[in-house]
């Protein structure tokens, strides 16, 4: 999964992300996944970029 789908699905689970009335507790688990996820995702992006390979003539 490359940065940018994996960034576009927790757009999409931030997107749906709303309290349950029935499971209150699901909301404040789901919202910690996501901000772990992008904090690992952060934390990554200060690696240094792989140099790409030549392109032949």
């Amino acid at each position: 999964m490359t940065r940018r789908d994996t960034l576009a699905n927790i757009a999409e689970r931030l997107a749906r992300l709303a309290p349950c009335h029935r499971n209150p507790e699901k909301f404040h688990e789901e919202k910690s996944e996501l901000v772990a996820e992008l904090r690992a995702l952060a934390a990554n992006d200060n690696q240094p970029t792989p140099p790409r390979p030549a392109l032949r003539a």
